[in-house]
């Protein structure tokens, strides 16, 4: 399942009984920000104080925080620095704050992830978390709703409307409350041409001194950003790389925690004594990968053998991929190449319907493109944001072309091909045309279509749009 599909059960945890939703809300269909939060944070509850004790003091982030002058603050870094760790740690700690005074909302941007990389998307998710907060927030949603019709009057799908609708949620906190923190993770991560407007737009809301309202964004060096913020004394900035002996103390207790756990998982110590656990310790200081499925006795010899740096690492681990059985490289190459293509993530039930191959095939293929993908439950993602970079840069789509041609044109086909197959009148077999949604939602045959029959056509616009293709339908 998508990690943002579960908004309306999530907008019940935040005040609304699941009953009680209002229409106009559930129309807009907000991505759930707080799902989001809590899947990145999966399994890294222990590390986050330790990582983000540093900016807790750092003088920048303490006189955006506290201070009444500086309105937004700009947390700049490349890519594995932690930015996302740091944004879900600063939101932890703001939400400690949880009294009327306070409000806190938040977005985490994933440019592979449809419902999370448009500006839309952000806007609605920071509204969805207002409104879970204040509930009588909702009145700015109902002037805009027409209940004989029960549908907007104005169209909702437009980010400059969503963001008139949030800066008057915005005002209506500023006059209740001490405190408005708006935080959003990753903006590079956005895939919207709107982006540098936006950001003049934000800026521009930070423009009256005092201010109640507080914004943090984190990002990548971002063009956009870089011309847009920081244009005046009420923004400032903390760079990763001007912090990087923070930033490699919170690598460093990372490294230290995962060597815990692989030494309680493959006893180490026991086998070899302390000193090959902190052989182990220096070397991942400089060379981080998966060991998990490594013996023992071959982890501290593949770590010496790696090279320094992502780029010559992913360089290597895609060579050796393609080194092996042809129909399972070229099995390994089409599953990555439909990872880079797939417009948002996806789980066992339905990537044979983009990819062609059956579920066990590709639970294979996933265990041996483990440097790069892995399973999430019934998810399949990227291991990290920097292996489907690489994958998109011209090193790797050179070697994933030349094993496997699977475009956006054998996607759409393969996703036709999969519902002539299996659609049908009447598809999940419904006793009745009201029966509610609850049985499609548990029903594998529409969890197998669901992506082909959301997204063949917007692979088929991308087949249209590659110069090198030219088929006809």
């Amino acid at each position: 399942m998508c990690i943002c599909r579960c908004s309306l059960k999530a907008v019940s945890q935040g005040g609304f009984h699941l009953g009680h939703i209002p229409n106009c809300l559930r129309t807009l269909q907000c991505p759930d920000t707080l799902v989001v939060k809590n899947w990145l944070k999966e399994n890294k509850d222990k590390l986050l104080s330790k990582c983000i004790d540093w900016i807790l003091r750092d003088e920048q982030y303490i006189s955006w925080k506290d201070g009444d002058e500086v309105c937004l603050l700009w947390i700049k870094g490349g890519a594995g620095k932690g930015k996302t760790m740091l944004s879900i740690g600063l939101v932890e700690r703001l939400s400690l704050l949880d009294d009327a005074s306070t409000v806190v909302t938040y977005f985490f941007c994933q440019n592979a992830d449809y419902e999370l990389n448009t500006l839309e998307a952000i806007i609605k998710g920071l509204i969805l978390r207002l409104v879970n907060q204040k509930k009588e927030l909702t009145k700015f949603l109902r002037r805009r709703w027409d209940k004989e019709k029960e549908r907007f009057d104005e169209d909702v799908t437009s980010w400059r409307t969503l963001w008139d609708i949030f800066l008057a949620m915005l005002e209506h906190c500023q006059e209740h409350c001490q405190r408005v923190y708006v935080i959003v993770d990753a903006l590079d991560e956005c895939q919207d041409n709107g982006m540098a407007k936006l950001l003049m737009c934000l800026v521009r809301t930070g423009l009256d001194r005092p201010s109640k309202i507080k914004w943090l964004s984190t990002s990548r060096p971002l063009d956009c950003a870089e011309q847009e913020l920081l244009t005046g004394p009420e923004q400032v900035l903390v760079s990763l790389e001007l912090n990087s002996n923070h930033v490699s103390e919170a690598v460093k207790t990372y490294i230290a925690f995962k060597i815990v756990e692989l030494d309680l998982r493959c006893r180490y110590g026991e086998h070899y004594g302390a000193r090959y656990r902190l052989s182990l310790l220096k070397r991942l200081r400089t060379h981080i990968c998966g060991l998990e499925d490594l013996h023992r006795d071959k982890v501290l010899t593949t770590i010496q053998d790696l090279p320094p740096g992502l780029h010559p690492l992913y360089d290597r681990i895609l060579n050796q991929l393609s080194s092996g059985e042809s129909a399972d490289v070229k099995g390994c190459m089409r599953l990555l190449k439909v990872m880079m293509l797939a417009y948002r993530p996806l789980n066992m039930a339905e990537v044979g319907s983009v990819t062609g191959l059956s579920d066990e095939c590709v639970r294979a293929l996933v265990d041996r493109c483990a440097s790069f993908v892995r399973m999430r439950d019934t998810d399949i993602e990227f291991v990290h944001q920097s292996a489907r970079d690489y994958l998109a840069g011209t090193s790797g789509q050179s070697i994933l072309d030349s094993y496997e041609n699977h475009g956006h044109s054998e996607i759409a086909l393969s996703c036709l091909s999969h519902l002539s197959e299996r659609l049908k009148i009447n598809l999940i077999d419904l006793p009745r045309p009201d029966s509610t949604r609850e049985s499609m939602k548990r029903n594998e045959l529409v969890a197998s279509v669901d992506y082909a029959a959301t997204f063949w056509v917007q692979h088929l616009e991308g087949a249209k749009r590659t110069p090198d293709t030219e088929r006809s339908y």
